[in-house]
């Protein structure tokens, strides 16, 4: 789909009742000012909310240089469009064998997990933590991965730390329409009282905001993919 960030912000402007719409984000009209000061912030938190399919990916780490200043050995400097982790599902006991469970590390704990979806692999880089690491000329600070795993190694033949994360999407044309919907009902959230000044109108927009979310996401589990954790029916999707 054809979408860009002035054409959600329009319909987030419809949404509120906002009089014309904006060019560009960078045109000097009150409206374009309102939405270019919350218009980031917006976009990393609805992406941040869900297991969006199209914003999801996954990388191998490098080993960062700079060692961390104590409690794990290495540090892996992680993309920098990196918003999360994925946070996987633990299977239900019925569906672990016919969906190829494994027991591992799913970041809030051990459970039953797809081999696919734990967000790091391999299983033995556990324990890991996300932290900032200070860069070695103690000006800048940026994220990594902690552990104890040495990483890539062809003597001991360990293979390298790969993670399942969310990305900061900068191709609009990639994102559902469902996706879509929800981003426009929280910017009309945001946008509501800077522009109209109704607070009941915000708590409108906020409402439905959190309604599309619940519906985008099961829409989501229903386009099933054999490497995915979604189901393959409406039914299976509100059960599991």
């Amino acid at each position: 789909m054809n979408y860009s960030p002035v054409s959600i912000a329009n319909i987030s402007l419809q949404r509120i009742g906002a009089r014309g719409t904006i060019g560009s984000f960078t045109e000097n009209s009150p409206n374009a000012i309102k939405v270019n000061v919350c218009w980031d912030a917006v976009l990393q938190e609805v992406l941040s909310e869900r297991e969006w399919k199209f914003a999801k990916t996954r990388v191998a780490l490098q080993q960062n240089a700079q060692a961390p200043a104590g409690g794990y050995k290495y540090a892996y400097s992680l993309p920098s469009d990196y918003l999360r982790l994925v946070r996987p599902r633990e299977i239900p006991e019925e569906r672990r064998i016919a969906d190829g469970a494994e027991w591992g590390w799913g970041g809030d704990g051990y459970g039953w997990f797809r081999h696919r979806d734990i967000p790091v692999h391999p299983h033995e880089v556990v324990p890991y933590v996300i932290e900032a690491v200070l860069s070695a000329d103690g000006v800048s600070y940026t994220n990594n991965l902690l552990t104890h795993y040495p990483g890539c190694d062809t003597y001991t033949n360990v293979c390298p730390i790969v993670i399942n994360y969310i990305r900061l999407i900068t191709d609009f044309t990639q994102l559902l329409p469902g996706f879509v919907n929800c981003l426009a009902y929280r910017l009309a959230g945001e946008l509501a009282l800077a522009i109209t000044e109704d607070e009941n109108k915000a708590k409108s927009m906020m409402q439905m905001y959190f309604t599309t979310l619940n519906s985008a996401a099961a829409q989501q589990e229903c386009d099933y993919l054999q490497d995915e954790a979604g189901s393959q029916s409406w039914v299976q999707a509100g059960r599991y």
